[in-house]
């Protein structure tokens, strides 16, 4: 999942490419040769991989999404948190819901505007980085496992270019998306009208 940065982007999205515009690649029947589908299979066995050993800690897969942005920036609005996610307020909401009675986080009310509510870390959440950050390493190092550093920086470059292209697609759409089933996915809603 990659995390927005926290501003919008200023710049104007890149005109959607149709797919004459595209490079055709003929698609074969074989799962296995289907980029897409090696890639959303790969981040489900990360995932799964991830979420098996951060269980025990008692942090469930979405809130891991939530605790990695709240510890590079702490005492957020739950929009900001929302835009950061890429999700929508209400999936966020549920997610925070869950965080507070697992005692990970807890939701105020803004002293300034009382509209808006800010999410703070709990003592719990910070004291569970420097472990749950050190299991994340251990799953980044399995995954790459196999691999030189060269075939990971191509990786890194190749998948970066791929998700570039993919989010340019998606921003320039007009399309109401739905949300995707697992929790701490990153979705995007656009109006039709």
């Amino acid at each position: 999942m990659r995390i927005r940065p926290e501003s919008p982007r200023t710049a104007p999205a890149k005109a959607r490419r149709t797919p004459k515009q595209a490079t055709r690649r003929a698609l074969s029947g074989n799962l296995d040769d289907s980029l897409g589908f090696l890639i959303a299979d790969s981040s489900r066995y990360v995932k799964r991989s991830l979420y098996a050993r951060i269980a025990p800690h008692g942090i469930r897969g979405g809130a891991w999404f939530v605790l990695r942005v709240l510890w590079e920036r702490d005492d957020v609005t739950q929009r900001e948190l929302a835009y950061r996610l890429g999700l929508m307020e209400p999936s966020v909401q549920e997610m925070l819901r869950a965080m507070e009675r697992d005692g990970l986080v807890t939701r105020q009310r803004d002293e300034q505007d009382r509209r808006k509510m800010r999410i703070r870390l709990t003592p719990r959440a910070r004291k569970l980085e420097p472990t749950l950050m050190r299991i994340a390493a251990d799953v980044n190092a399995l995954m790459l496992t196999g691999l030189d550093a060269s075939e990971e920086a191509q990786l890194k470059r190749l998948l970066g270019k791929v998700r570039s292209t993919l989010a340019a697609d998606v921003e320039a759409s007009a399309t109401v998306l739905p949300d995707e089933p697992v929790a701490g996915a990153r979705t995007l809603r656009r109006s039709t009208g």
